[in-house]
């Protein structure tokens, strides 16, 4: 009996809170009754929309007045905007600047309520629209945002200061004058007359860039290849060891590849591995050290020589006697690795194993390594992967190349023989791009070892001569060929370090034109240099 009692109760108790429950919800809205709506908080600009937030308190029904206004279908296209009875009307689109009103109509039940609000559309005031990377004796085009009114012309005057003016829309402007400058326009729209005005930045002249290393103070230095401004040589605040042979511009890295103190049959100090392979910004700051040999197990014959970085972030270097290694362009302190490739007694055909790998290149998908030894000549072909793909048949092959660039656009091989041998001299070459059809570019007496001509650091047989070279060329086919001359009067001798002068007067970077115009010519002189590259985009 009593477990029934607590049945009852228990039945009781919930059919009241049922009952509760539902009485709640069917109360309906509570509370006051208010219509009011807000519009954006932020200035509104001509031609723009504005969304509306309805804040009204239980309202049942709605009913939204606009003033002028047009709505965008989902199509796209503008319609005429009367009315509305949604909640949330759609955002009401204002094509002219203006003062407008929207009127909000609510009901809850019989009661009806009504609010006007007012909104002002203003008018964007004009706006200097400057093109990137103003650079002096460059034209560049300017534009502008400005509002128009339907059927109404709107006259520009610019004044891009030193007496360049324009009444253009979009006017272009050649700057003479590096620097900060103030641009000014004035505009009419047919309603006003608007003033505004910007400062801008006008960079020296954009250009491409060579990067050197000098032998004399042992810097790397940078020199703009600018046509409309005198450009000067900078040091980019980095500094060198003794041999700094091989530099190279890839994005935004530079590259530098030394071989150390010694460079030929060595003993002593010399004898030891000191060579390193680093990257710098273009700046010359973030210093990064790629790699060294350790000289605890290496000698000079595995320092680094010169480089290449190819497509894919991966950094090639030749050793003096020990081919070719590889690593990763972003390594830093990465440990010193094995060599990945060198030609042999099989490979070159020769019947001997004396190969002094020298300069570095990739072309197109392949790795190009060229040979400077005594036995050892021409260019020779490797795949990524280190596989042998072939070598030059032609007259190139009987050259001991100590360096060597490939103009893509002209199709030619461009070479610094290391000694004299296939019946020429000392010099730089030209060949078509199968290594046949060989011209001389600069071969005459200054080019000769020793006294009054080229400097014989070194030993016979294997000068160091030429190191680097590099070529600016356009799509057309036009530029030039760029390459270190150091003259024996002001750097010489086979010592490590070798012999310097009391300056570099008579050294300096040879320039030829592609075309053969003209003869090789001293773009400057004052520094001996080693390494040499391009960078290729115009900063």
């Amino acid at each position: 009996m009593k477990s029934l009692k607590y049945f009852y109760l228990l039945a009781i108790f919930l059919f009241v809170s049922g009952c509760s429950k539902e009485e709640i919800q069917n109360i309906g809205q509570q509370g006051q009754y208010l219509a009011n709506f807000d519009f954006p908080t932020v200035k509104v600009f001509a031609p723009g929309k504005v969304g509306i937030t309805n804040r009204s308190k239980n309202a049942d029904k709605f009913e939204w007045e606009f003033n002028d206004a047009k709505r965008v279908t989902p199509q796209g296209d503008t319609v005429e905007y009367l009315t509305s009875d949604k909640m949330v009307p759609d955002s009401a689109f204002y094509e002219l600047p203006g003062e407008y009103e929207v009127k909000l109509t609510t009901w809850q039940g019989n009661q009806k309520q009504e609010i006007i609000k007012k909104i002002i559309v203003e008018k964007q005031a004009p706006t200097i629209l400057p093109p990137d990377n103003i650079g002096v004796f460059m034209e560049v085009e300017f534009a502008t945002k400005v509002f128009q009114y339907p059927g109404k012309p709107i006259t520009y005057n610019w004044d891009f200061g030193n007496g360049i003016t324009s009444n253009l829309a979009n006017p272009k402007v050649t700057f003479t004058i590096e620097g900060t400058q103030l641009v000014k326009l004035t505009i009419n729209d047919g309603q006003e007359t608007l003033s505004t005005e910007l400062l801008i930045n006008v960079q020296g002249e954009l250009a491409k860039t060579i990067y050197f290393t000098d032998a004399f103070s042992r810097r790397i230095y940078k020199y703009k290849l600018t046509k409309q401004s005198v450009s000067q040589v900078e040091w980019i605040g980095v500094s060198t060891g003794y041999n700094a042979f091989g530099l190279s511009v890839k994005g935004s890295k530079l590259y530098l590849s030394e071989a150390g103190l010694g460079t030929r049959f060595s003993s002593g100090d010399a004898a030891k591995a000191d060579g390193s392979l680093k990257s710098y910004n273009l700046d010359g700051s973030g210093e990064n050290i790629i790699s060294k040999p350790v000289a605890s197990t290496l000698d000079y014959r595995d320092d680094p020589w010169m480089h290449t970085v190819d497509q894919y972030g991966n950094i090639w270097w030749t050793c003096r006697n020990w081919g070719v290694r590889a690593l990763n362009a972003s390594a830093s302190e990465a440990s010193y690795p094995a060599v990945k490739f060198n030609i042999n007694a099989t490979i070159a055909g020769e019947g001997v194993a004396t190969y002094f790998a020298s300069d570095i290149k990739e072309v197109g998908n392949e790795i190009w390594v060229s040979y400077a030894g005594t036995t050892g000549k021409g260019i020779y072909k490797f795949g990524y992967d280190g596989a042998f793909i072939g070598k030059f048949t032609t007259a190139i092959q009987s050259h001991a190349i100590r360096t060597f660039v490939v103009d893509q656009v002209n199709k030619h091989i461009y070479f610094a023989t290391n000694r004299a041998d296939g019946g020429r001299a000392v010099g730089v070459y030209r060949a078509d791009l199968d290594g046949s059809n060989i011209i001389a570019i600069d071969a005459n007496w200054t080019m000769g070892i020793g006294s009054g001509g080229f400097s014989d650091q070194g030993a016979a047989g294997e000068f160091i001569y030429i190191t680097n070279l590099d070529i600016d060329v356009d799509e057309n086919g036009d530029g030039h060929l760029y390459y270190g001359y150091r003259s024996f009067s002001d750097i010489r001798g086979s010592g490590n370090p070798p012999t310097l002068g009391t300056s570099a007067e008579n050294s300096g970077i040879k320039a030829y034109n592609l075309d053969g115009s003209e003869s090789s010519k001293f773009l400057f002189k004052g520094y001996a240099p080693y390494g040499l590259a391009i960078d290729q985009v115009k900063r």
